[in-house]
């Protein structure tokens, strides 16, 4: 899924030697062309005089028939007439030799097919040569763009995705040193993979206004420490080198991708018990934290106080807030299951995962990064059930697999947050509808058809205020997408479609 990655030091010898291949082969498709095409002019002036052969090919006047005779006769027929009388011999006194010379029968034909050959041979090469020379070009070229982007690879493995936001490697140096460099760093917020921490770059320009980022800590699998290889057996051993290069090639695909609703990867350091993913620090939020403002002001105040953060949106978000973040994340997922090949499924797509930028526009997170996930089941441990537990499609329980349509479920699940308020954990659905979950009691009541009951089921933050027909238009759209077929759910692109539509 990714570019391999070459060693800086070897990659020019390497260029080097394929163009020289190139150039020797370019070469001798030139000598094929130009040296071994006979001389015509040359060929024609001995065949007039007569030099270089001994003998010549004449036509008998009588017979009609080819006669080898010396050279000294045929020279004889193209003087005076006393002279060839003078020369003729006497076997051949009584026929007069053609005056017209003529190569030997299946010479031509012989020079013909050496034609031919050398043709065929110079195309061959020159072919081989021109496609050898066209990709040691496009090597070059990508060699060339990588070090424009500043997508360059140091010593240390560090990778820098975006130059603009971190300029040089030094800012993330004390990445590398011991985990003493990420002990005063505020930490804000906390999964099953690792924590996230804020840190501050230096300013570009002296007074310029501060840089945050968000370094994510990843925790490599159990076994996978520098001190626990030892006692790997050999085929373990494989089996973690293979891991770690799936997770290099993973993350480093993540970072060549580009869509104004996904969260780029800023950089990546790697270390012995861990990886580090710098993102851009998000000064809005989580969607999480924006849908949960109206009843977690104050630990959010509180947060803000010892964090320096910005404050949180509103307490009530506004519902064409909410409808423009369900198109960002629906034109995200699109890039990620259409234009993406092979497609990228997400896996864990909730609202702690869609973060909001400046603008309020969505950004998703953590897409692409299921092989340096400590464990594929991280988000189904008992420890995180609570978060994310309603946001998996059933038949992942049976399968075990995600695909494309997992992830529609996931997001028929955030159409249904954003509508309606409440969460898949709500306590509101154990004591009021029998435990049956955000997906059962909303799909039964648009089916119902109870237009008191369907306007009951809208957030009362943002009840009343012109927009209900909207909000049940956009949770029929979520009841399309939790159907229990996988085969009846929408693809991204249709509800993108269908978002686009009611916002428009």
């Amino acid at each position: 899924m990714a570019f391999a990655a070459t060693e800086p030091s070897k990659s020019p010898l390497l260029i080097l030697l394929v163009s020289g291949v190139a150039f020797l082969l370019l070469a001798s498709a030139v000598e094929c062309y130009g040296g071994g095409r006979p001389d015509v002019t040359r060929s024609a002036m001995a065949r007039r005089s007569g030099v270089g052969s001994r003998r010549q090919y004449v036509r008998h006047r009588r017979t009609g028939g080819a006669v080898a005779v010396p050279h000294r006769y045929v020279l004889a027929e193209k003087g005076s007439n006393s002279t060839r009388a003078n020369h003729t011999s006497p076997a051949a006194s009584n026929s007069t030799p053609s005056a017209t010379t003529t190569e030997a029968p299946g010479k031509h034909h012989h020079s013909h097919k050496h034609r031919v050959r050398n043709w065929i041979i110079g195309f061959v090469v020159g072919s081989l040569a021109g496609v050898i020379s066209g990709l040691a070009m496009s090597v070059l070229f990508r060699m060339a763009l990588n070090c424009v982007r500043g997508r360059y690879r140091s010593k240390s493995d560090t990778v820098i995705f975006i130059p603009k936001l971190i300029k040089s490697k030094e800012h993330l140096a004390f990445l590398e040193k011991d985990q003493d460099g990420l002990a005063s760093l505020a930490v804000i917020g906390r999964g099953g993979c690792g924590e996230v921490y804020k840190a501050q770059l230096p300013p570009e320009r002296e007074g310029d206004a501060p840089r945050f980022i968000a370094i994510k800590k990843i925790k490599k699998r159990s076994g996978d420490g520098s001190g626990q290889n030892n006692n790997l057996s050999d085929e373990e051993s494989r089996q973690l080198d293979k891991w770690t290069r799936q997770i290099q090639s993973e993350i480093r695909t993540v970072g060549h991708i580009r869509h104004r609703n996904l969260l780029p990867l800023a950089a990546h350091v790697p270390r012995p018990d861990c990886h580090y993913l710098v993102y851009e620090f998000m000064k809005n939020g989580s969607l999480h934290n924006a849908l949960k403002a109206t009843t977690d002001t104050t630990t959010n105040d509180n947060n803000n106080k010892n964090s320096g953060e910005q404050p949180q949106p509103p307490p009530a978000l506004p519902w064409p807030a909410r409808l423009r973040i369900a198109v960002g994340i629906a034109a995200g997922l699109e890039y990620l299951h259409v234009s993406q090949r092979p497609q990228i499924i997400h896996r864990d797509l909730k609202p702690a995962n869609i973060l909001l930028d400046d603008d309020m526009e969505a950004r998703i997170a953590d897409f692409g990064l299921a092989k340096a996930m400590p464990d594929a089941h991280t988000h189904m441990t008992t420890s995180n059930v609570a978060g994310t537990l309603g946001y998996i499609a059933p038949e992942y329980h049976q399968t075990l697999k995600f695909t494309a349509k997992c992830d529609v479920y996931s997001f028929g699940v955030i159409l249904a947050v954003l509508g309606t308020g409440k969460e898949p954990t709500d306590k509101f659905f154990a004591q009021v509808v029998d435990d049956v979950g955000i997906v059962k009691w909303l799909r039964r009541v648009m089916q119902e058809g109870d237009p008191a009951a369907q306007a009951g089921v809208i957030d009362g933050a943002i009840a009343g205020a012109g927009y209900d027909e909207q909000i049940l238009l956009v949770l029929r759209i979520a009841v399309f997408c939790t159907a229990d077929d996988p085969k009846e759910r929408p693809t991204a692109k249709d509800v993108r479609c269908m978002l686009s539509q009611i916002k428009n």
